[in-house]
């Protein structure tokens, strides 16, 4: 166990595994990004990530090959990406967006594929190759604010499913692939929504959470409610070895409760 003085304001993490062991934790903050070993809490050199202006969201992908890689959502209007063991740059920075980039994700796709969403204050969501940098695709609209949260979600007939939470506590879905809207906007009701997708005896579910310390199941496909809320804050949904999967919520106190 360890503990290090982050970001004053909590600034997003993503946390990656390479190959060979042990584990990197990639912090945004105003600066860039901070990188630490998350075993140990040492910080790692990364000039380049450090120093480039505030970062509001980073997210860890997986490029075809196996090589780990942090996206990071830009203030100056642009999507960085980093190779995640050495800090490095993996190109240019992305262009396209014509507001702060508020949020981002590494997208996996079921035949090894990856791509990056980001989203901006205007609610326009973006497509990219990570490796090649190119736009895919249209760009996303629908959302009238803020993008505060990209995620996604691989359904079991092979497509996947991209959701956004924008400034209005509202979720938005899409296909990732054609860019095409899914279902109808779902308003949560909530301030400050967070939401862990999870594939749950087969079914896709969405779990929110918000200012109400109320954690919801909602049908991935149809956002139509499922069983009763539960009290938490912050949901994740953490996949385990074994398939299961392990819901972690925490508490105005400090407290974490895992799910099964």
């Amino acid at each position: 166990m360890w503990y290090v003085e982050l970001y004053a304001g909590g600034g997003p993490r993503a946390v990656t595994c390479p190959p060979g062991g042990g584990a990197v934790l990639a912090s945004a903050n105003e600066d860039g990004v901070q990188r630490l070993d998350a075993m140990t809490g040492e910080e790692l050199p990364s000039p380049y990530m450090e120093e480039v202006g505030t970062i509001w969201d980073v997210a860890a992908g997986l490029l075809p090959g196996g090589r780990r890689f942090f996206v990071g959502a830009g203030h100056n209007h642009r999507v960085f990406r980093w190779d995640a063991v050495s800090g490095d740059p993996l190109g240019a920075p992305l262009t396209g967006h014509r507001r702060c980039v508020m949020a981002v994700a590494a997208v996996p796709g079921r035949d090894g594929t990856v791509m990056i969403a980001s989203g901006d204050e205007t609610g326009v969501i973006l497509r990219w190759n990570p490796v090649t940098g190119e736009r895919v695709g249209h760009p996303l609209t629908g959302p009238r604010a803020a993008l505060r949260q990209i995620t996604s979600l691989v359904l079991p007939t092979g497509s996947s499913l991209l959701i956004g939470t924008d400034a209005d506590s509202t979720l938005w879905r899409w296909d990732t692939a054609t860019g095409e809207p899914v279902g109808e906007p779902i308003s949560l009701g909530s301030e400050y929504p967070r939401v862990a997708p999870a594939v749950v005896d087969g079914a896709v579910r969405l779990f929110t959470s918000g200012a109400d310390d109320m954690v919801r199941e909602r049908d991935a496909v149809t956002g139509e409610l499922v069983g009763v809320p539960w009290t938490g804050i912050d949901i994740e949904a953490l996949m385990c070895a074994d398939g299961s999967t392990v819901y972690a919520t925490g508490s105005r106190e400090g407290d974490i409760s895992l799910y099964r």
